[in-house]
């Protein structure tokens, strides 16, 4: 079974001559361990899909289905707990509350669903293993670099032990060479945890750490397959940043 599917997703804003089609009837299948880059110019309608596929917006029509269940029949009391204990974000500003510590930051989510205080503690330090940052884990994000703040925001969304992980622009407030750095983590996530991740981004050379990539154009999907084959097209047109 798919961990992620979409089928015939449209999302509209606004009504009438004002209505914008942000999504037209797009369709499209997530398998376990896949690492999916989905790719697209300024209002191509990538990040919308992202947040669509995280359950954070429901489409004006069309299913999408985590683990075979509906986020659009689900009320938003229950959509929201799906999205706590089975969904992992990881956002381009890192999102890191900035009163808290590191670990503590990658406690919350867990300590927000109750769960066992040996279980927390123990994850907590499992996830900061797999982003080799349990050397910082007393610190404040003030007190992190940009690479360091993606790394704990990146351990947060692993902490869940997550059917998927849904990352927007990760590497979009990082210079290149840590936006290199987290290209080959979440990569290594992929191939070595079995890790199942969606990335929105518009950097060729960030998408190359995926396997397959997914290019949308004025809200469809334009090309869909493997990274190298669709890149190859990418590199036909501009990719303009958002």
């Amino acid at each position: 079974m798919s961990i992620l599917e979409a089928r015939e997703v449209t999302k509209t804003y606004g009504e009438g001559h004002a209505a914008v089609v942000a999504l037209h009837s797009v369709s499209v299948s997530i398998e376990p361990g896949e690492f999916v880059a989905i790719m697209g110019p300024s209002g191509s309608g990538k990040s919308t899909l992202l947040t669509i596929l995280g359950g954070v917006e429901a489409p004006t029509s069309g299913q999408v289905l985590l683990e075979g269940q509906d986020l659009a029949a689900m009320s938003d009391d229950d959509r929201t707990i799906l999205r706590r204990r089975r969904l992992g974000f990881i956002f381009q500003s890192f999102n890191l509350l900035p009163n808290l510590t590191a670990e503590e930051n990658i406690m919350l989510p867990m300590e927000l669903d109750r769960r066992p205080r040996d279980e927390i503690e123990s994850r907590t330090r499992t996830v900061l293993e797999m982003v080799e940052m349990t050397h910082r884990r007393g610190h404040l994000p003030s007190a992190l670099s940009g690479g360091e703040q993606q790394r704990i925001a990146i351990a947060r969304a692993l902490a869940i032990d997550p059917a998927l992980v849904l990352a927007d622009e990760p590497t979009g407030n990082l210079d290149s060479r840590q936006s290199q750095r987290i290209s080959k983590l979440l990569q290594q996530l992929s191939r070595e945890q079995g890790q199942t991740i969606v990335m929105v981004t518009h950097e060729p050379d960030v998408a190359r750490v995926a396997a397959r990539v997914i290019l949308i154009r004025d809200g469809a999907i334009e090309h869909d397959g493997p990274t190298d084959q669709v890149l190859s097209q990418v590199e036909q047109i501009s990719l303009p940043s958002q």
